[in-house]
């Protein structure tokens, strides 16, 4: 089988601690395909590319990235079929689980899928049809094929479990995959974990009923399997586990011992709501100490969880792709973390190149990770532009959520089943972290700047320290003053202002430029060469 999976990205340094990173090191950080890829499933022409951004975590600037991906073609043997994967590993060991992932469970699927057509083809034969045509024509029935999806992922978890290149006792990864059958133009998705698939269609009366101005409608093909679903609360605590957030934890917020008992009104993404606008999600803990602490309800791995009710088994959804549908996501929660699937699918349609959109979409993700938190997570996407749907050999359409375990039922109206039964809210405000590091900004400003008025009281010659910059050297300082917080809200006259007082500064190896626990009164933006920090702890 023809396949691309994910690779480790650059592990440089960022220039500053706790500060937003240069163009260049952001790219550094980004694993992507080079160009992107036209081809043909059976009736299904696509276009599609992937992309992986690292990371950036300051107190850790070389932990590895820990999402994982893979795309491969001629899956199972046939030209027709594909499977794509997302994987976004947690935990000490995160990075080696979702690559885990990534290498065994589509050759696992493919094994298993085999097997099972081989028994199919076997009893048609014994009805008389041809065996000939049968190979390259077979489908498993849907209910048939989502239990050999079923059996591959819980097979993946044992064989992780039973790794020792790895240890998942506290470590384990999501996975959301799609499994395209293109003599059917049928896809059935795969999802263990809040990871996420989301399609976007162009069905004139969906648009209109909506009102909407996008061209494009976007339905979510998975539901995350988190604690803030009633249904996988309540499963998870049948296991014995304590579904509480960190605040609750410890004892900052109230905890309602009977928000899921029957008739209360509780349903999804009720618990924790608010306590989440802080970053501070519903978890599952152990009845017998503060661990593991997992924001989902389903992995692969995990071992101390999986005791907890955090178990591999998927939930799935097959369907039928039709002209309407126009674009594919798979993507980690890196993406979802601050963007709804509507504002995904609606960048996505602003571009003609899936990698292009893929750019943009983790562009702004970790453009909104850093409003919003110190850190970014690591990002990463597979996009799939659906350029024709020919007409299937001898398909049905078949839509609906199946679940191992009780879930939302779906029906004719699974599409509009599916976009109401999001199960996290996006989030809309920094945490507490973030906030507290702006106003401390803003307060060591307010003691250190002194307004230019007072210079001009002093008759202080400020002008005297101007020198004239060239356009480039402005746009290094515009750049460099970017991502600073004390900058963040200057006027035109400020910026000027700052380009005239900068001045350059030539310094010589091994020479001091500042040391700790001085008063600063300077702001140094590093042109070129090679700087080294040592803290004193």
């Amino acid at each position: 089988m023809g396949c691309s999976s994910s690779k480790p990205a650059g592990n440089k340094r960022p220039s500053g601690v706790g500060q937003r990173m240069s163009k260049t090191e952001v790219n550094q950080r980004i694993d992507s395909i080079n160009e992107t890829c036209a081809t043909t499933f059976g009736g299904v022409s696509v276009r599609y590319a992937y992309l992986s951004q690292r990371g950036y975590y300051p107190d850790d600037p070389y932990k590895a990235n820990q999402d994982s991906y893979s795309l491969t073609h001629n899956f199972i043997g046939r030209e027709s079929d594909a499977f794509f994967g997302v994987y976004d590993g947690h935990g000490r060991d995160g990075d080696k689980c979702a690559q885990f992932v990534r290498d065994n469970l589509p050759p696992l699927t493919a094994s298993i899928v085999k097997k099972e057509l081989q028994n199919e083809i076997k009893n048609a034969v014994s009805n008389g049809e041809d065996s000939d045509d049968l190979s390259k024509s077979m489908e498993l029935p849907k209910d048939v094929l989502q239990n050999v999806l079923t059996k591959a992922h819980v097979m993946c978890n044992k064989k992780m479990h039973a790794c020792k290149d790895l240890d998942d006792t506290l470590s384990g990864t999501t996975s959301i995959s799609m499994y395209l059958h293109g003599n059917r133009n049928k896809i059935t998705v795969s999802n263990v974990g809040d990871s996420r698939a989301v399609i976007g269609r162009s069905t004139d009366s969906i648009l209109k009923k909506e009102g909407a101005s996008s061209t494009l409608k976007a339905f979510a093909l998975s539901r995350d399997q988190t604690p803030y679903r009633r249904d996988e609360r309540i499963r998870c605590r049948k296991s014995g586990a304590r579904v509480l957030s960190l605040d609750q934890i410890e004892g900052l917020e109230p905890i309602n011992e009977d928000e899921d008992e029957e008739g209360n009104g509780e349903g999804d993404m009720v618990l924790g709501e608010e306590i989440d606008e802080g970053g501070d999600p519903p978890r599952i803990w152990s009845p017998n100490g503060d661990y593991p602490g997992t924001a989902f309800t389903r992995s692969i791995g995990d071992a101390i969880a999986e005791e907890l009710g955090v178990f591999a088994e998927p939930e799935m959804l097959s369907r039928e792709l039709t002209k309407e549908d126009k674009i594919i996501v798979l993507a980690s929660d890196g993406v979802f973390e601050f963007l709804t699937n509507q504002s995904v699918i609606d960048i996505c349609a602003k571009f003609t190149d899936p990698l292009e959109a893929c750019r943009a979409v983790v562009a702004e993700s970790y453009e909104l990770w850093l409003q919003y938190e110190m850190r970014t997570d690591d990002i990463t996407m597979i996009c799939i532009f659906i350029d024709d749907v020919g007409s299937p050999q001898g398909s049905t359409k078949d839509l609906g959520v199946v679940a191992s375990v009780a879930s939302a039922a779906s029906g004719d109206g699974v599409d509009d089943d599916l976009i109401s039964n999001t199960a996290r809210p996006v989030r809309s405000t920094m945490t507490a972290e973030k906030s507290r590091a702006i106003m401390m900004a803003k307060k060591n400003m307010s003691r250190s700047v002194r307004d230019v008025t007072e210079f001009e009281e002093e008759d202080f010659d400020l002008e005297s320290l101007f020198t004239e910059k060239t356009a480039e050297e402005k746009a290094s300082i515009a750049e460099a003053i970017r991502a600073s917080v004390m900058f963040q809200n200057i006027t035109d006259d400020q910026r000027e202002l700052i380009y005239k007082a900068m001045e350059p500064m030539p310094v010589k190896e091994g020479q001091l430029i500042i040391k700790q626990g001085t008063v600063g009164d300077r702001f140094y933006i590093v042109d070129e060469g090679r700087f080294e920090v040592r803290i004193v702890p």
